[in-house]
């Protein structure tokens, strides 16, 4: 079983665009294929061997499974997985955009959870390295060793198509993470990043008493996410006209982008009240262009999304006013969709929509705010700190 997504805010990584009693584990060994290849194999016996990239025990994670949000989606009981009545070796090959960001190990972190219930099933993870042209090779080569499904969070949507297609080509089910493909596919699963703007574009609508100059800071421009989440909050700033888009300029999903583009709208407009970025890291860079230029008891508020730990604590500590709660923990939930279509039982709540195949819309969590911001502390992705705000 396997691993590996956003990191600590201190590091310019591109991002398109994240429990049992005593009992047997399956051990899992680790060989690193190519540079970036991991093959995770179950043998006989005890979940104490530690896992690649996310360095934890099996033990953990079947601990840590219990946390995760989504396990009444498609729910599967631990224990071998049989096929027509048969237990026998199954192998699922996973292929992540990257590993170098601590919301992408979240997501891999809740496939292996997933993967160590259950002895007969391995993992093959492929790290696309944010790279179209890797990303569609390492899902040929998954089609390639044989394995009997693919689970994929795309780097970007239409340019993995022909990958999504090879997959369909050989009758194997696809399940689609995160950021959907124009194409035909088994199962796409993912949160709503339209209804996610709408929830924090209404907080920060609330917090302005419907009037106020707003600058946008997106995700890269063009990937569904930034799309979807410019989308919602257009949606409820049709209703308050007396809110004025100043600008809008292309985060990439980091901060570093995020610092010039938010002192190029500092020099242009003498009053923001506002900042809604897509990301904490561009929300932190903004934060560190308004300080360098004395800006700071402008008093602007910072409205963002991703989810992290450190992103709660920032709300908490009142230097984001929201933080839309966008999850990693959903490649469990696709794993069971994976074998749920081996096992050749239907998923429910599967639904057609405007793309080629069936979609598994996951429930929207609360944006995270300073009322609730106590009660979601830990239950984010990411162990590492929040920035220090540099207006105190």
């Amino acid at each position: 079983m396997l691993d590996g997504s956003h990191s600590p805010p201190q590091s310019s990584i591109p991002m398109e665009d994240r429990h049992p009693t005593q009992r047997s584990f399956p051990m899992l060994k680790a060989t690193l294929l190519a540079a970036t290849a991991l093959v995770i194999l179950p043998t006989l016996a005890i979940g104490q061997e530690r896992l690649p990239v996310s360095g934890k025990t099996c033990e953990e994670l079947t601990a840590f499974y219990e946390t995760l949000p989504f396990t009444d989606r498609l729910p599967l009981d631990a224990g071998p997985v049989e096929i027509d009545g048969e237990v026998r070796d199954i192998t699922i090959g996973f292929s992540q955009t990257a590993f170098n960001h601590p919301w992408r190990v979240s997501m891999l972190e809740s496939l292996q959870a997933e993967a160590c219930r259950h002895e007969n099933v391995s993992l093959i993870v492929l790290d696309g390295n944010v790279d179209v042209a890797k990303q569609n090779n390492d899902i040929r080569d998954l089609i390639a060793r044989g394995v009997d499904a693919v689970v994929m969070s795309p780097v970007e949507s239409a340019a993995l198509v022909p990958a999504a297609r090879a997959v369909m080509a050989e009758g194997l089910p696809l399940i689609v993470l995160d950021r959907d493909v124009p194409t035909e596919k088994t199962l796409f699963i993912g949160q709503s990043n339209v209804t996610m703007g709408e929830q924090v574009a209404r907080r920060m609508v609330e917090d302005l008493e419907g009037s106020g100059k707003i600058v946008v800071i997106t995700g890269l421009q063009g990937s569904s996410p930034a799309v979807d989440r410019d989308r919602g909050m257009r949606n409820v700033l049709a209703d308050y006209p007396e809110i004025e888009v100043l600008a809008v300029g292309d985060g990439q999903w980091i901060r570093e982008p995020a610092v010039p583009i938010m002192e190029d709208f500092l020099t242009a407009y003498p009053e923001i009240d506002a900042v809604f970025s897509h990301a904490e890291e561009s929300s932190w860079g903004a934060q560190l262009a308004i300080s360098r230029a004395g800006r700071c008891e402008d008093g602007i508020l910072h409205y963002t999304f991703d989810g992290s730990n450190a992103g709660f604590e920032a709300v908490a500590n009142g230097t984001f006013q929201a933080d839309g709660n966008y999850t990693p923990f959903i490649a469990d939930v696709g794993l069971r969709a994976a074998l749920y279509q081996l096992m050749g039982m239907e998923i429910p709540e599967a639904a057609d929509y405007d793309l080629p195949g069936k979609t598994l819309v996951l429930p929207d969590s609360p944006v995270v705010t300073p009322e609730n911001a106590a009660e979601w502390a830990g239950l984010g992705w990411g162990d590492f700190a929040p920035t220090p705000n540099p207006c105190r």
